[in-house]
C-alpha cells in the first residue's frame, strides 16, 4: 500500500512540474531596472548590462526543477558568454539560512555567473509566480521571451532565442 502511495505521489509531482511549464513570447516592454547585492556582496545594477543579451533566471535553492536546469543554464552561459550574453540569477530563498543555502547551491552546481537573493521586490516587478522562470532580454533592455517551469527542450530553445538576439 505504501509503495502505491509513493508511486502516485511521484507521478503527480512529475506531472505537475511538466504541466506547469510554458514559454511565452513576451509583449515587447522594457525590463524593470533593479539593483541587488550578489552573494559575494558585490553591487549589481541591471542597467550596467545594457548592450548585452541577458537571461534573467529566477530560482530557489530548494526547487527540484531549478536544480535540474542548473547544469543546462551553466552550459548555455559558457557557450555564449564571450559573445555579448550574460546570465543573472536571482534566488527567491528567504529566511535566516537563505544566504548559506544559495551559496551551497552555487557551489554544488559550480555556477559561474552572478547570483543574487531577492527580498521579493524584483520578483514582483517581473511578475514571477512560479519557479524556475527565465526572461530573455535583448540588448536594448526589452523582454523578448519568458519561460516558466521546467522545459524539456530548454537548451535548444534558449540557444535559438539567444542567437537571434546576438
Amino acid at each position: 500500500m505504501k509503495r502505491l502511495y509513493y508511486f502516485f505521489l511521484v507521478t503527480f509531482v512529475v506531472f505537475l512540474f511538466l504541466s506547469c511549464s510554458r514559454t511565452e513570447k513576451a509583449a515587447v516592454g522594457s525590463a524593470p531596472p533593479f539593483v541587488l547585492s550578489t552573494i559575494k556582496s558585490e553591487r549589481l545594477d541591471f542597467k550596467d548590462y545594457r548592450g548585452k543579451v541577458v537571461m534573467l533566471e529566477f530560482f530557489a535553492s530548494w526547487c527540484p526543477p531549478c536544480q535540474t536546469v542548473a547544469p543546462e543554464l551553466k552550459s548555455i552561459y559558457e557557450k555564449y558568454m564571450g559573445k555579448g550574453f550574460v546570465v543573472l540569477a536571482i534566488a527567491i530563498d528567504d529566511g535566516p539560512n537563505a544566504l548559506s543555502a544559495v551559496k551551497n547551491f552555487v557551489n554544488e552546481f559550480a555556477i559561474p555567473y552572478p547570483v543574487m537573493i531577492d527580498d521579493g521586490t524584483v520578483s514582483r516587478q517581473y511578475q514571477v509566480i512560479s519557479i524556475p522562470t527565465s526572461f530573455i532580454i535583448d540588448k536594448e533592455g526589452k523582454i523578448r521571451n519568458k519561460h516558466i517551469g521546467l522545459l524539456p527542450d530548454l537548451a535548444s530553445t534558449l540557444s535559438k532565442e539567444i542567437e537571434i538576439l546576438l
